[in-house]
Protein backbone atom coordinates (compact mmCIF):
# COMPACT_ATOMS: atom_id res chain seq x y z
CA UNK A 1 0.00 0.00 0.00
CA UNK A 2 1.44 3.35 -0.93
CA UNK A 3 2.01 6.26 1.46
CA UNK A 4 -1.33 8.52 0.18
CA UNK A 5 -3.60 5.25 0.70
CA UNK A 6 -1.95 4.36 4.17
CA UNK A 7 -2.84 8.76 5.17
CA UNK A 8 -6.01 8.75 4.05
CA UNK A 9 -6.88 5.38 6.01
CA UNK A 10 -5.31 7.02 8.80
CA UNK A 11 -7.30 10.49 8.87
CA UNK A 12 -10.51 8.02 8.46
CA UNK A 13 -9.55 6.30 11.55
CA UNK A 14 -8.99 9.24 13.79
CA UNK A 15 -11.76 10.96 12.41
CA UNK A 16 -14.24 8.16 13.16
CA UNK A 17 -12.58 8.41 16.72
CA UNK A 18 -13.06 11.98 17.27
CA UNK A 19 -16.64 11.64 16.14
CA UNK A 20 -17.58 9.45 19.02
CA UNK A 21 -15.93 11.33 21.45
CA UNK A 22 -17.14 14.22 20.48
CA UNK A 23 -21.11 12.70 20.01
CA UNK A 24 -20.76 10.70 22.68
CA UNK A 25 -21.66 6.47 23.12
CA UNK A 26 -25.64 6.06 22.30
CA UNK A 27 -28.00 7.04 24.75
CA UNK A 28 -29.48 3.77 24.43
CA UNK A 29 -26.39 1.35 24.54
CA UNK A 30 -26.57 -1.16 27.45
CA UNK A 31 -23.66 -0.96 29.91
CA UNK A 32 -21.29 -4.12 30.48
CA UNK A 33 -22.87 -6.51 31.78
CA UNK A 34 -21.45 -7.10 35.53
CA UNK A 35 -23.84 -9.79 36.88
CA UNK A 36 -24.79 -12.84 34.65
CA UNK A 37 -27.78 -15.13 35.46
CA UNK A 38 -28.05 -18.53 34.26
CA UNK A 39 -31.62 -20.48 34.24
CA UNK A 40 -30.33 -24.32 34.35
CA UNK A 41 -33.08 -26.60 34.51
CA UNK A 42 -32.15 -30.41 35.30
CA UNK A 43 -33.73 -33.76 34.11
CA UNK A 44 -35.91 -33.12 31.13
CA UNK A 45 -39.46 -33.51 32.72
CA UNK A 46 -42.18 -32.80 30.21
CA UNK A 47 -43.37 -29.77 32.12
CA UNK A 48 -40.14 -27.83 31.19
CA UNK A 49 -41.50 -27.05 27.84
CA UNK A 50 -43.77 -24.02 30.10
CA UNK A 51 -40.26 -22.84 31.47
CA UNK A 52 -39.06 -22.78 27.94
CA UNK A 53 -41.72 -20.55 26.77
CA UNK A 54 -41.76 -18.15 29.31
CA UNK A 55 -38.19 -17.98 28.77
CA UNK A 56 -38.84 -16.86 25.34
CA UNK A 57 -41.34 -14.49 26.07
CA UNK A 58 -39.03 -12.14 28.30
CA UNK A 59 -36.55 -12.60 25.50
CA UNK A 60 -34.40 -15.13 27.41
CA UNK A 61 -32.88 -18.08 27.18
CA UNK A 62 -32.21 -21.29 29.11
CA UNK A 63 -29.90 -24.15 29.62
CA UNK A 64 -31.89 -27.50 29.64
CA UNK A 65 -29.57 -30.54 31.16
CA UNK A 66 -31.89 -33.64 30.04
CA UNK A 67 -31.27 -36.91 30.75
CA UNK A 68 -31.11 -38.29 27.63
CA UNK A 69 -32.10 -41.79 27.97
CA UNK A 70 -35.61 -40.76 29.49
CA UNK A 71 -36.69 -38.34 26.15
CA UNK A 72 -39.17 -39.87 24.94
CA UNK A 73 -40.22 -41.92 27.82
CA UNK A 74 -43.98 -41.06 29.40
CA UNK A 75 -43.43 -37.91 31.74
CA UNK A 76 -40.69 -36.75 29.75
CA UNK A 77 -39.96 -33.99 27.12
CA UNK A 78 -39.95 -35.33 23.45
CA UNK A 79 -36.95 -35.15 20.99
CA UNK A 80 -39.50 -32.64 19.04
CA UNK A 81 -39.39 -31.00 22.15
CA UNK A 82 -36.04 -30.71 22.34
CA UNK A 83 -35.50 -29.15 18.90
CA UNK A 84 -37.91 -27.06 19.43
CA UNK A 85 -36.45 -25.44 22.47
CA UNK A 86 -33.12 -25.79 20.72
CA UNK A 87 -34.69 -23.56 17.74
CA UNK A 88 -35.81 -21.12 20.06
CA UNK A 89 -32.44 -20.75 21.36
CA UNK A 90 -32.21 -22.59 24.52
CA UNK A 91 -29.40 -24.91 25.10
CA UNK A 92 -29.97 -28.23 25.49
CA UNK A 93 -27.01 -29.41 27.82
CA UNK A 94 -26.45 -33.28 29.05
CA UNK A 95 -27.29 -34.72 32.97
CA UNK A 96 -26.23 -38.97 31.79
CA UNK A 97 -28.11 -41.37 30.52
CA UNK A 98 -29.99 -42.56 33.19
CA UNK A 99 -29.14 -40.15 36.23
CA UNK A 100 -27.61 -42.66 38.25
CA UNK A 101 -25.85 -41.49 41.72
CA UNK A 102 -22.29 -41.29 40.36
CA UNK A 103 -20.50 -42.29 43.61
CA UNK A 104 -21.86 -45.59 43.46
CA UNK A 105 -20.52 -47.01 39.61
CA UNK A 106 -17.10 -47.90 38.42
CA UNK A 107 -15.12 -45.76 36.02
CA UNK A 108 -16.24 -47.43 33.19
CA UNK A 109 -19.79 -47.25 33.97
CA UNK A 110 -18.69 -43.58 34.62
CA UNK A 111 -18.06 -42.93 31.38
CA UNK A 112 -20.38 -44.74 29.80
CA UNK A 113 -22.94 -42.50 31.20
CA UNK A 114 -21.38 -39.19 30.82
CA UNK A 115 -19.40 -39.93 27.17
CA UNK A 116 -22.92 -41.38 26.00
CA UNK A 117 -25.30 -38.85 27.36
CA UNK A 118 -22.68 -36.49 25.18
CA UNK A 119 -23.06 -38.96 21.91
CA UNK A 120 -26.86 -38.70 22.11
CA UNK A 121 -27.28 -35.38 21.87
CA UNK A 122 -24.42 -34.98 19.72
CA UNK A 123 -26.13 -37.64 17.26
CA UNK A 124 -29.51 -35.43 17.92
CA UNK A 125 -27.98 -32.60 16.17
CA UNK A 126 -27.17 -30.12 19.53
CA UNK A 127 -24.13 -28.54 20.43
CA UNK A 128 -23.06 -30.59 23.64
CA UNK A 129 -20.93 -28.27 25.81
CA UNK A 130 -22.45 -28.33 29.28
CA UNK A 131 -23.13 -31.00 31.59
CA UNK A 132 -24.81 -30.94 35.08
CA UNK A 133 -24.01 -33.58 38.29
CA UNK A 134 -27.13 -36.06 38.81
CA UNK A 135 -27.78 -34.94 42.84
CA UNK A 136 -25.60 -31.97 42.34
CA UNK A 137 -22.31 -33.62 43.12
CA UNK A 138 -19.06 -34.44 42.12
CA UNK A 139 -15.66 -35.81 43.17
CA UNK A 140 -12.02 -35.76 41.07
CA UNK A 141 -13.14 -38.75 39.21
CA UNK A 142 -16.26 -37.41 38.11
CA UNK A 143 -14.89 -33.81 36.79
CA UNK A 144 -12.16 -35.81 35.50
CA UNK A 145 -14.40 -38.34 33.69
CA UNK A 146 -16.95 -35.11 32.54
CA UNK A 147 -13.83 -33.62 31.21
CA UNK A 148 -12.64 -36.92 29.54
CA UNK A 149 -15.96 -37.11 27.42
CA UNK A 150 -15.65 -33.62 26.17
CA UNK A 151 -17.94 -31.26 27.79
CA UNK A 152 -16.87 -27.81 28.61
CA UNK A 153 -18.02 -27.16 31.61
CA UNK A 154 -19.97 -28.93 34.45
CA UNK A 155 -22.66 -27.41 37.01
CA UNK A 156 -22.82 -28.30 40.88
CA UNK A 157 -25.32 -27.20 43.43
CA UNK A 158 -25.59 -25.54 46.76
CA UNK A 159 -22.60 -23.72 46.38
CA UNK A 160 -23.52 -20.03 46.18
CA UNK A 161 -25.22 -18.23 48.99
CA UNK A 162 -29.01 -17.79 49.00
CA UNK A 163 -31.09 -17.51 52.05
CA UNK A 164 -31.83 -21.24 52.22
CA UNK A 165 -28.45 -22.58 53.27
CA UNK A 166 -24.75 -22.11 52.32
CA UNK A 167 -23.79 -19.15 54.33
CA UNK A 168 -20.19 -18.88 53.63
CA UNK A 169 -20.67 -19.72 50.15
CA UNK A 170 -19.81 -17.01 47.81
CA UNK A 171 -22.69 -14.68 46.56
CA UNK A 172 -21.96 -15.38 42.71
CA UNK A 173 -19.69 -18.06 40.47
CA UNK A 174 -16.04 -16.24 38.52
CA UNK A 175 -16.52 -15.19 34.85
CA UNK A 176 -14.59 -17.57 34.06
CA UNK A 177 -15.08 -20.05 36.71
CA UNK A 178 -12.23 -21.32 39.61
CA UNK A 179 -13.07 -24.72 38.21
CA UNK A 180 -15.20 -24.74 34.70
CA UNK A 181 -15.59 -28.95 36.03
CA UNK A 182 -17.17 -27.64 39.02
CA UNK A 183 -19.23 -24.71 38.36
CA UNK A 184 -20.85 -22.87 41.20
CA UNK A 185 -24.68 -23.19 41.02
CA UNK A 186 -27.79 -22.48 43.92
CA UNK A 187 -29.52 -25.08 45.97
CA UNK A 188 -32.39 -26.53 44.49
CA UNK A 189 -35.34 -24.31 44.10
CA UNK A 190 -38.54 -25.85 45.30
CA UNK A 191 -42.15 -24.80 45.59
CA UNK A 192 -41.12 -22.99 48.81
CA UNK A 193 -39.05 -20.39 47.10
CA UNK A 194 -40.82 -17.07 47.54
CA UNK A 195 -40.29 -14.11 44.29
CA UNK A 196 -38.34 -12.16 47.13
CA UNK A 197 -35.59 -15.28 48.08
CA UNK A 198 -34.81 -15.50 44.47
CA UNK A 199 -34.79 -11.62 43.39
CA UNK A 200 -32.20 -11.91 46.76
CA UNK A 201 -29.87 -13.82 45.39
CA UNK A 202 -29.78 -11.51 42.16
CA UNK A 203 -29.18 -8.26 44.74
CA UNK A 204 -26.47 -10.31 46.36
CA UNK A 205 -24.30 -11.08 43.50
CA UNK A 206 -25.32 -7.36 42.23
CA UNK A 207 -23.85 -5.71 45.72
CA UNK A 208 -20.62 -7.80 45.55
CA UNK A 209 -19.77 -6.79 42.21
CA UNK A 210 -21.32 -9.07 39.99
CA UNK A 211 -20.51 -12.26 39.36
CA UNK A 212 -22.08 -15.64 37.17
CA UNK A 213 -25.57 -16.79 38.71
CA UNK A 214 -26.46 -19.97 38.03
CA UNK A 215 -29.96 -20.85 39.49
CA UNK A 216 -30.84 -24.13 39.42
CA UNK A 217 -34.46 -25.37 38.58
CA UNK A 218 -36.24 -28.72 37.83
CA UNK A 219 -40.08 -28.65 36.77
CA UNK A 220 -42.11 -25.45 36.09
CA UNK A 221 -45.29 -26.19 37.47
CA UNK A 222 -47.91 -25.69 40.22
CA UNK A 223 -47.33 -27.81 43.06
CA UNK A 224 -46.59 -30.90 40.76
CA UNK A 225 -43.33 -31.97 42.46
CA UNK A 226 -40.83 -31.47 45.23
CA UNK A 227 -38.46 -29.78 42.83
CA UNK A 228 -40.96 -27.61 41.29
CA UNK A 229 -41.67 -23.53 40.47
CA UNK A 230 -44.79 -22.22 40.12
CA UNK A 231 -44.85 -20.50 36.25
CA UNK A 232 -46.71 -17.34 37.77
CA UNK A 233 -43.21 -17.20 40.19
CA UNK A 234 -41.06 -17.75 37.25
CA UNK A 235 -43.23 -15.28 34.94
CA UNK A 236 -42.68 -12.42 37.95
CA UNK A 237 -39.34 -13.01 38.51
CA UNK A 238 -38.41 -12.97 34.56
CA UNK A 239 -40.11 -9.89 34.17
CA UNK A 240 -38.48 -8.24 37.51
CA UNK A 241 -34.42 -9.62 35.62
CA UNK A 242 -35.41 -8.19 32.42
CA UNK A 243 -35.68 -4.57 33.99
CA UNK A 244 -32.49 -4.82 35.33
CA UNK A 245 -30.52 -5.38 31.94
CA UNK A 246 -30.21 -1.35 32.63
CA UNK A 247 -28.03 -1.95 35.85
CA UNK A 248 -25.72 -4.21 33.32
CA UNK A 249 -27.57 -7.80 34.71
CA UNK A 250 -28.06 -10.03 32.05
CA UNK A 251 -29.34 -13.59 31.65
CA UNK A 252 -27.45 -15.72 29.46
CA UNK A 253 -27.14 -19.53 28.87
CA UNK A 254 -24.10 -21.54 30.15
CA UNK A 255 -22.48 -22.30 26.78
CA UNK A 256 -22.76 -17.84 26.19
CA UNK A 257 -21.02 -17.87 29.34
CA UNK A 258 -18.43 -20.28 28.88
CA UNK A 259 -17.41 -20.24 25.43
CA UNK A 260 -15.40 -22.48 23.40
CA UNK A 261 -16.20 -24.80 20.51
CA UNK A 262 -17.58 -28.55 21.16
CA UNK A 263 -14.53 -30.92 21.39
CA UNK A 264 -14.39 -33.52 19.62
CA UNK A 265 -17.32 -36.68 20.01
CA UNK A 266 -15.62 -39.30 22.64
CA UNK A 267 -17.51 -42.81 22.35
CA UNK A 268 -17.47 -44.84 25.60
CA UNK A 269 -16.05 -47.53 26.42
CA UNK A 270 -17.60 -50.96 25.42
CA UNK A 271 -19.38 -53.06 28.43
CA UNK A 272 -17.23 -56.25 28.78
CA UNK A 273 -18.84 -59.72 28.47
CA UNK A 274 -19.22 -61.55 31.26
CA UNK A 275 -20.14 -64.88 32.56
CA UNK A 276 -23.08 -65.22 34.25
CA UNK A 277 -25.49 -62.37 36.01
CA UNK A 278 -24.23 -60.08 38.98
CA UNK A 279 -24.70 -61.30 42.31
CA UNK A 280 -27.65 -64.05 40.82
CA UNK A 281 -27.66 -65.58 43.98
CA UNK A 282 -28.23 -62.42 45.73
CA UNK A 283 -25.74 -63.42 48.82
CA UNK A 284 -24.28 -59.76 48.39
CA UNK A 285 -25.63 -56.55 50.51
CA UNK A 286 -28.22 -54.71 48.70
CA UNK A 287 -28.48 -56.49 46.68
CA UNK A 288 -25.68 -55.55 44.27
CA UNK A 289 -26.55 -55.03 40.74
CA UNK A 290 -29.98 -55.06 41.54
CA UNK A 291 -33.36 -52.37 42.34
CA UNK A 292 -36.63 -52.83 43.25
CA UNK A 293 -38.83 -51.86 40.62
CA UNK A 294 -42.76 -51.06 40.88
CA UNK A 295 -45.80 -49.59 38.98
CA UNK A 296 -49.25 -48.53 39.76
CA UNK A 297 -51.35 -48.73 42.85
CA UNK A 298 -49.80 -50.82 45.34
CA UNK A 299 -47.35 -51.31 48.98
CA UNK A 300 -44.60 -53.03 48.24
CA UNK A 301 -41.99 -54.16 50.53
CA UNK A 302 -38.35 -55.76 49.96
CA UNK A 303 -36.56 -57.66 52.43
CA UNK A 304 -33.58 -59.86 52.52
CA UNK A 305 -34.59 -63.02 54.50
CA UNK A 306 -32.27 -66.48 55.47
CA UNK A 307 -35.00 -68.59 53.67
CA UNK A 308 -32.91 -69.41 51.04
CA UNK A 309 -32.62 -71.81 48.01
CA UNK A 310 -28.88 -72.27 47.99
CA UNK A 311 -25.94 -69.65 50.16
CA UNK A 312 -27.47 -67.85 52.83
CA UNK A 313 -30.07 -65.25 52.13
CA UNK A 314 -32.51 -64.92 49.13
CA UNK A 315 -35.36 -61.70 48.83
CA UNK A 316 -38.98 -61.21 49.87
CA UNK A 317 -41.16 -59.12 48.52
CA UNK A 318 -44.26 -58.63 50.09
CA UNK A 319 -46.93 -56.72 48.26
CA UNK A 320 -50.13 -54.98 50.31
CA UNK A 321 -53.11 -53.19 48.91
CA UNK A 322 -52.87 -54.27 45.42
CA UNK A 323 -55.51 -52.29 42.58
CA UNK A 324 -53.14 -52.48 39.72
CA UNK A 325 -49.65 -52.60 37.90
CA UNK A 326 -46.49 -54.84 39.58
CA UNK A 327 -43.48 -54.90 41.82
CA UNK A 328 -40.26 -56.67 40.94
CA UNK A 329 -36.78 -56.94 41.53
CA UNK A 330 -34.26 -56.57 38.43
CA UNK A 331 -30.78 -56.09 37.32
CA UNK A 332 -30.30 -52.35 37.74
CA UNK A 333 -31.29 -50.90 34.58
CA UNK A 334 -27.74 -49.16 33.72
CA UNK A 335 -25.03 -49.29 30.57
CA UNK A 336 -23.60 -52.37 31.26
CA UNK A 337 -21.89 -52.60 34.86
CA UNK A 338 -24.76 -54.93 35.90
CA UNK A 339 -27.07 -55.15 33.40
CA UNK A 340 -25.94 -57.89 31.42
CA UNK A 341 -25.44 -57.45 27.49
CA UNK A 342 -27.64 -58.66 25.16
CA UNK A 343 -27.89 -58.91 20.94
CA UNK A 344 -30.61 -57.95 18.79
CA UNK A 345 -32.43 -61.39 17.40
CA UNK A 346 -31.02 -63.73 20.02
CA UNK A 347 -33.32 -65.23 22.48
CA UNK A 348 -32.93 -66.09 25.99
CA UNK A 349 -34.01 -68.66 28.37
CA UNK A 350 -34.50 -67.05 31.86
CA UNK A 351 -34.25 -68.98 35.38
CA UNK A 352 -34.89 -68.05 38.72
CA UNK A 353 -36.06 -70.08 41.92
CA UNK A 354 -38.78 -69.01 43.37
CA UNK A 355 -41.88 -69.21 46.36
CA UNK A 356 -44.96 -67.38 46.26
CA UNK A 357 -48.69 -67.13 47.47
CA UNK A 358 -49.63 -66.21 44.02
CA UNK A 359 -48.85 -66.78 40.81
CA UNK A 360 -45.84 -65.00 39.13
CA UNK A 361 -43.94 -63.74 35.58
CA UNK A 362 -41.03 -62.90 34.09
CA UNK A 363 -41.30 -59.11 33.50
CA UNK A 364 -38.44 -58.19 30.84
CA UNK A 365 -36.63 -55.36 29.31
CA UNK A 366 -34.06 -54.25 27.16
CA UNK A 367 -31.90 -51.34 26.43
CA UNK A 368 -31.22 -49.83 23.02
CA UNK A 369 -28.24 -48.32 21.34
CA UNK A 370 -29.09 -44.90 22.72
CA UNK A 371 -28.64 -46.29 25.95
CA UNK A 372 -32.13 -45.39 27.30
CA UNK A 373 -33.99 -48.55 28.51
CA UNK A 374 -37.85 -50.23 27.09
CA UNK A 375 -40.49 -52.53 28.81
CA UNK A 376 -39.94 -55.82 26.26
CA UNK A 377 -42.09 -58.58 27.24
CA UNK A 378 -43.47 -60.92 30.08
CA UNK A 379 -43.69 -64.62 29.97
CA UNK A 380 -46.87 -66.41 30.84
CA UNK A 381 -47.82 -66.85 34.72
CA UNK A 382 -46.16 -69.51 36.86
CA UNK A 383 -48.57 -71.05 39.69
CA UNK A 384 -48.62 -70.34 43.05
CA UNK A 385 -45.20 -72.71 44.94
CA UNK A 386 -45.37 -73.06 49.07
CA UNK A 387 -41.73 -75.26 48.00
CA UNK A 388 -39.13 -73.94 45.86
CA UNK A 389 -39.61 -74.46 42.32
CA UNK A 390 -37.82 -73.13 39.34
CA UNK A 391 -39.23 -70.81 36.86
CA UNK A 392 -37.95 -70.85 33.35
CA UNK A 393 -38.60 -69.59 30.07
CA UNK A 394 -37.37 -68.71 26.90
CA UNK A 395 -37.79 -65.35 25.34
CA UNK A 396 -38.70 -64.48 21.63
CA UNK A 397 -36.07 -62.92 19.79
CA UNK A 398 -35.14 -59.67 21.22
CA UNK A 399 -35.72 -56.58 19.62
CA UNK A 400 -33.55 -54.70 16.48
CA UNK A 401 -30.99 -52.39 18.20
CA UNK A 402 -30.96 -54.38 21.70
CA UNK A 403 -27.70 -54.08 23.68
CA UNK A 404 -28.47 -54.70 27.23
CA UNK A 405 -31.13 -57.23 29.33
CA UNK A 406 -32.88 -56.67 32.51
CA UNK A 407 -35.50 -59.09 34.23
CA UNK A 408 -36.38 -60.44 37.36
CA UNK A 409 -39.94 -62.25 38.76
CA UNK A 410 -42.53 -59.59 39.41
CA UNK A 411 -46.08 -60.07 41.71
CA UNK A 412 -48.88 -58.39 40.54
CA UNK A 413 -51.44 -59.70 43.29
CA UNK A 414 -51.37 -58.97 47.10
CA UNK A 415 -49.09 -61.63 48.40
CA UNK A 416 -45.50 -62.48 49.05
CA UNK A 417 -42.94 -64.12 46.63
CA UNK A 418 -39.29 -64.97 47.57
CA UNK A 419 -36.73 -65.63 45.10
CA UNK A 420 -32.95 -66.74 44.66
CA UNK A 421 -30.26 -68.07 41.86
CA UNK A 422 -31.41 -66.15 38.96
CA UNK A 423 -29.88 -67.11 35.41
CA UNK A 424 -29.74 -66.38 32.16
CA UNK A 425 -28.36 -68.33 29.02
CA UNK A 426 -28.12 -66.24 25.60
CA UNK A 427 -29.05 -68.61 22.30
CA UNK A 428 -27.36 -66.60 19.08
CA UNK A 429 -29.78 -66.49 16.16
CA UNK A 430 -28.99 -68.74 13.17
CA UNK A 431 -29.08 -66.70 9.86
CA UNK A 432 -30.14 -67.70 6.66
CA UNK A 433 -26.41 -67.89 5.54
CA UNK A 434 -25.21 -70.28 8.64
CA UNK A 435 -28.35 -72.04 8.00
CA UNK A 436 -27.47 -72.99 4.02
CA UNK A 437 -23.56 -73.71 5.08
CA UNK A 438 -24.87 -76.50 7.70
CA UNK A 439 -27.19 -78.40 5.97
CA UNK A 440 -26.55 -81.27 3.75
CA UNK A 441 -26.15 -80.14 -0.34
CA UNK A 442 -29.02 -82.62 -1.15
CA UNK A 443 -31.46 -81.34 1.18
CA UNK A 444 -34.30 -79.48 -0.16
CA UNK A 445 -33.84 -76.68 1.69
CA UNK A 446 -29.94 -76.75 0.58
CA UNK A 447 -30.84 -76.72 -2.88
CA UNK A 448 -33.79 -73.56 -2.19
CA UNK A 449 -30.13 -72.01 -0.53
Amino acid sequence: MDARKLLSRALTCTGVVLLVLFLGAPADAAPTPRTVVSFTVDDGTASQTAGARILSQHRMRGTFYVVSGSIGQPGYLSLDDLRGMSAAGHEIGGHTVTHPDLGTIGPDELRREICQDRANLTDWGFRATSFAYPFGIADQADEQAVRDCGYNSARITGSIRTARGCGNCPPAEGIPPRNPMAVRGTGMIDPSWTLEELQQVVLNAEADGGGWVPLVLHQVCDFCGPLSISPRVLDQFTSWLAAREARGTVVRTVDEVMGGEPAPLVRPPAPAPRAGLVNASLEEPGPRGWVPSSWGQNSPKWTQVPDAHSGQSAQRLDLADYVNGDAKLLQRMDQGEAAPVAHENNTYTLNAWYKSTARTQFAVYYRDRAGSWHYWTTSPFFSPAAQWTAATWTTPAAPPGTTGLSFGLALSASGSLTTDDYGLQEHPAVSYERLCTRLPLVSLVSWLC
